[in-house]
């Protein structure tokens, strides 16, 4: 029912589709276009033309809300939401808007259940300590879920990196079937690290599992080289690949009820000279996985290398 694929079409092509949920043009710009395309701002890592695609086996309606872009069927929903550039100078409360913005909208339409965020976000290691950038959007977005009522045990997994444009952009995937959230036990809970991560903790799950229509998915959220809630093998790409292999196997082996397999990665590279590493070292490994590379600055500075998994 619903498909992860990375196509060279053009954008218009693959959006005049019936079945194309979403299209994410892997370019440098961050704003609206129009209902069914998300620019996210980040950049395919070889400057190849080249769109993220989300299908699904049904016809696919579009349209705009406020500030909401939407795509829907009668199983599931995405919704995009913009930053501008101003926008971006107050992260904290403009993150939260956004995100009550977005959640209104999935109660209005019925499908109360978010089992997938993505956040991209300008300078996301700008400014020290708390002022850094990614720990006031975390602020503003576990605002957005306390006020909705959404708790710890119900936050879906979700990435969040940075890209090197102007703007940001949040969507989501939600349904009406509530989704199963885990955690992943060689780390500590992403909303339960300690202070010195910033006031507030991330507010996601490590995977989320979901049946739409007998289908069964898995979602892993970004993973990366963390062990605990530290940072491990700082400085050394193949061994922070190893490290966030390991974890996501992990999560296949302990979080994946239906026996998913992996389908997909969305591989993010802060270093354009690891980008090829990166390739080899993944294809070597896993060369029936359908997988796409980005050039984004990872949510901690000493990261290198952050991978999600689509699994069918």
């Amino acid at each position: 029912m619903l498909s992860h694929t990375f196509s060279s079409s053009s954008t218009f092509e693959l959006l005049s589709r019936k079945d194309t949920l979403a299209v994410i043009p892997l370019v440098k710009n961050c704003e609206p276009f129009e209902a069914g395309v998300i620019p996210a701002g980040l950049e395919e890592a070889s400057s190849q033309q080249m769109n993220e695609v989300w299908t699904v086996s049904d016809s696919v309606s579009r349209g705009k809300t406020g500030k909401c872009y939407w795509s829907k069927t009668s199983d599931l929903i995405c919704v995009a939401y913009w930053l501008s550039k101003d926008d971006c100078g107050n992260i904290e409360d403009s993150t939260q808007r956004g995100y009550e913005a977005m959640l209104a909208l999935l109660e209005k339409e019925g499908f109360i259940y978010p089992f997938r965020f993505w956040n991209y976000l300008p300078g996301i290691n700008v400014g020290q300590g708390d002022e850094e950038l990614y720990k006031k959007f975390c602020t503003g977005r576990l605002n957005a879920f306390e006020k909705s009522g959404l708790t710890p045990d119900n936050f879906p997994s979700a990435s969040a990196l940075g890209h090197h444009t102007e703007g940001a952009v949040f969507y989501v995937f939600a349904s009406a079937i509530k989704p199963l959230h885990f955690n992943n036990h060689h780390q500590v809970n992403a909303y339960e690290y300690p202070r010195q991560y910033g006031i507030s903790s991330p507010s996601f799950a490590r995977a989320t599992a979901l049946t739409l229509q007998r289908a069964p998915y898995l979602f892993i959220s970004g993973t990366a080289s963390i062990i605990g809630h530290e940072t491990v093998e700082a400085g050394n790409l193949e061994r922070q690949l190893e490290v966030t292999l390991n974890n996501i196997e992990h999560l296949m082996a302990n979080a994946n009820p239906d026996n998913c397999s992996l389908s997909t990665f969305k591989v993010y590279v802060r270093y354009p000279e690891h980008i090829q590493r990166t390739k080899d070292w993944l294809m070597q490994r896993y060369p029936h996985v359908g997988a796409v590379f980005t050039l984004a600055d990872i949510c901690r500075s000493d990261l290198l290398v952050e991978i999600e998994c689509f699994c069918r």
